[in-house]
């Protein structure tokens, strides 16, 4: 087979415009997330102060307020989450070390996991939001309604 000369250069062209294209759009791509993450690092900063930590979320339409119930509220779920999930995953970590060779239970318990580690929190989160707050009508586990719907 021969060395078409007029083929390579013709390719040597379709390359070299492929990559100045390509360059391009990511130079574009590059620029316009640098613009938005400096117009949001701008906007972002110019409203830190410490009352963002300290108050509380207001009501909706209402001016002020910070992020205070909402940092307390994950720290809080953070801290019930390691405390109930730790000794699970220790005691069913021991279990299939020690004991789970083919037990009908050891299958379940690594089935579960598997899912568990699979599964996406996205999905997670929609599964819990639609067979308990959607049913509920409302977000809080500690409201005084019975259940049932927003105006019980």
């Amino acid at each position: 087979m021969e060395f078409n000369k007029s083929l390579y250069n013709s390719r040597q062209r379709a390359n070299t415009i492929g990559l100045t294209l390509s360059m391009g759009a990511m130079g574009l791509g590059l620029f316009v997330l640098l613009w938005i993450l400096g117009v949001l690092f701008y906007n972002g900063f110019t409203a830190l102060d410490w009352n963002m930590f300290t108050q509380s979320t207001p009501a909706p339409g209402s001016e002020g307020g910070g992020l205070a119930n909402a940092i307390v509220g994950s720290l809080m779920m953070l801290a019930f989450a390691v405390l109930v999930s730790t000794p699970i995953g220790v005691f069913a970590g021991v279990y299939l070390a020690e004991y789970g060779d083919e037990s009908k239970t050891a299958e379940l318990t690594r089935f579960v996991t598997d899912i568990m580690l699979s599964a996406p929190s996205i999905v997670l989160g929609l599964f819990v939001y639609a067979i308990v707050v959607a049913p509920m009508g409302h977000f809080s586990g500690a409201d005084r309604h019975s259940g049932g719907g927003p105006h019980d």
